[in-house]
């Protein structure tokens, strides 16, 4: 049995799109699959490549590049530190203000995070020509920009 994201059930009559959704919804759980094999949760994704770039983040930093809810934010600080990935500090200065810093076991964790990445991509475009990758490039940003223009 194929799986499916039920977001597809919802497009109608346009094989390609279906194809699209369909396509990101198995990228998706593939790196899912391969995250949860070295250890890490899915959700700790949106986190961690902002925090290796930076030496350090503040909670509401975190809030506006992920655009997550603070709470989430939180959650997922808090669960991260629970393992070892990250630490918190409260800044001298202002109380209420949090930094975030990245921890060796979670450098180490992103480093894996990458590998599985990499493989995520390699399966997916595997028999895929650059041509054709081109083209569908081209078509994505086409598409991209025609629902930007829609929602402004």
């Amino acid at each position: 049995m194929k799986a499916t994201n039920n977001n597809t059930l919802m497009v109608q009559g346009n094989d390609s799109i279906t194809s699209v959704n369909e396509a990101s919804y198995l990228f998706g759980a593939y790196v899912c699959r391969e995250l949860e094999r070295i250890g890490m949760r899915y959700s700790y994704r949106h986190v961690m490549k902002p925090l290796m770039e930076n030496d350090s983040l503040t909670q509401l930093e975190l809030v506006k590049i992920t655009n997550l809810k603070a709470p989430t934010i939180s959650i997922t600080l808090r669960n991260m530190e629970r393992e070892g990935i990250v630490r918190r500090e409260k800044n001298d200065n202002d109380r209420r203000e949090t930094h975030v810093f990245i921890t060796e076991k979670g450098k180490k964790m992103y480093a894996k995070v990458l590998t599985a990445l990499e493989k995520a991509e390699k399966a997916m475009l595997k028999g895929v020509s650059e041509e054709e990758l081109s083209a569908l490039r081209s078509t994505l940003e086409k598409m991209s920009d025609n629902l930007r223009s829609e929602m402004k």
